[in-house]
């Protein structure tokens, strides 16, 4: 298995990624989070909650209600399964989304509003991200990487090229540039080694807690 390995080490995907500030002013152009429709708050909140926090579509699908703890400027998730890159000797996992002072792109604001409008029809589901079409169960991974596309799609970003899991290269990357260190990045993605970010994520951009407000700046 060494010698297969070695003589097919694996390869990055991508030798760069799309600009997170495309989705971001696509992001701006939608209306208030109050007049969105549940199809569209589930994929911006969906979408704002992966660049802020730079985990998986596994990791988010997780993310339960009961877990959960809201203060004035942050919403907590705590992790307690076991997801890709956490044993079961690890601690749990806290997945931290601040207030940010631009409203449509206010991570926070967003789950609160995905909170209120799901509250009536969500019934015994306590799995934060339920699907927008009846019985508003929870969904998978893949459900999770079908929104992100659709909102990549209409941001403008080719999605032949750019699959939904390049949001943790894209918005690393731009963490990167922006003079986030690589250990704060790493901690943020719950990366163990510093060549899988530099190998697989630090990608040049296509066309043009910290790590949430710098991945909103624009």
């Amino acid at each position: 298995m060494t010698g297969i390995f070695n003589s097919r080490p694996p390869i990055p995907r991508y030798t760069e990624t799309w600009d997170v500030d495309q989705v971001l002013k696509y992001i701006l152009t939608l209306p208030e989070n109050k007049d969105l429709s549940l199809k569209q708050l589930t994929h911006k909140v969906t979408m704002l909650m992966a660049l802020t926090s730079a985990c998986r579509s596994s990791e988010i699908c997780k993310l339960d209600m009961n877990y959960m703890n809201v203060e004035r400027d942050e919403v907590t998730f705590t992790l307690t399964e076991l997801s890709k890159t956490r044993k079961a000797s690890d601690k749990p996992l806290e997945m931290k989304f601040p207030k940010h002072e631009v409203g449509k792109l206010d991570v926070m604001a967003c789950i609160i509003a995905y909170m209120d409008k799901t509250n009536n029809v969500r019934e015994q589901e306590s799995k934060f991200l339920s699907s927008f079409v009846k019985p508003h169960k929870a969904v998978k991974p893949c459900t999770i990487l079908g929104w992100i596309k659709n909102l990549l799609t209409d941001a403008g970003v080719n999605t032949s090229v750019f699959k939904p899991h390049s949001t943790r290269g894209a918005c690393t990357s731009k963490e990167n540039k922006l003079g986030l260190s690589v250990q704060q990045i790493m901690q943020k993605a719950n990366w163990k080694s510093v060549s899988t970010f530099q190998k697989f994520y630090n990608k040049p951009v296509h066309g043009n807690d910290l790590f949430a407000e710098k991945v909103l700046e624009m």
